[in-house]
C-alpha cells in the first residue's frame, strides 16, 4: 500500500467513520474527509522519519526528555508533544519503546511510551553516567540536524 492510501485510510479510521469493505470507496471518504480536514505535511515527513525503538527514559528536563538507545552511544533530548514522560510513564529509568522524530527544528517524542521495566538504581547509574559522558564530549542530540539519519542533503 502506497503511502497517501496509508495516511488517508489512518485519517478515515481516526475519524470514526466506518471503513467500506470497497477500497475504493473507503479512500473515496477518506479524500472527502481530507478534504475537509488538510494533513500537515511536515507532520507527514516527521512520521516518515520516526525512529521507533526501545529507549531508557533516563529523565525529564525543563526542556524536554533525555533518552539513551539501549547500548549507550546516543543520547537524545527531546520535546514531548503533550506532557512530560515521567507524567505518563510514572517515574524516571523506564525502558519504554517510543517513537523520536524531527519537527520544527526539534526532536520530538511522540508521547505514545510502552514501558517494559523501570532500571535498578545502579544500571540508571551507568546510563546517566554514560549520558554525561556524551554531554560533556558534545555528543547530545539537541535537534535533528547532528542526527545522521535525519539531515538533509547538503546539509553537512
Amino acid at each position: 500500500m502506497v503511502t497517501y492510501e496509508r495516511v488517508a485510510l489512518a485519517v478515515l479510521n481516526v475519524g470514526g467513520v466506518d471503513v467500506p469493505a470497497d477500497p475504493k470507496v473507503c479512500l473515496a471518504r477518506a479524500r472527502e474527509q481530507l478534504q475537509d480536514t488538510p494533513v500537515d505535511h511536515e507532520v507527514v515527513e516527521a512520521l516518515g522519519q520516526m525512529h521507533l525503538a526501545e529507549w531508557v527514559h533516563l529523565k525529564d528536563l525543563r526542556s524536554g526528555a533525555v533518552f539513551l538507545n539501549l547500548e549507550g552511544t546516543e543520547a537524545y533530548s527531546t520535546a514531548g508533544l503533550t506532557q512530560q514522560p515521567s507524567a505518563i510513564i510514572g517515574g524516571r529509568g523506564y525502558l519504554v519503546e517510543t517513537g523520536l522524530c524531527p519537527f520544527a527544528g526539534r526532536i520530538v517524542c511522540d508521547g505514545i511510551f510502552i514501558a517494559s521495566v523501570q532500571l535498578a538504581p545502579g544500571l540508571w547509574s551507568e546510563f546517566h553516567k554514560r549520558y554525561r559522558s556524551l554531554k560533556t564530549a558534545g555528543l547530545l542530540h539537541r535537534d535533528p540536524s547532528s542526527v545522521t539519519a535525519w539531515q538533509q542533503p547538503g546539509s553537512e
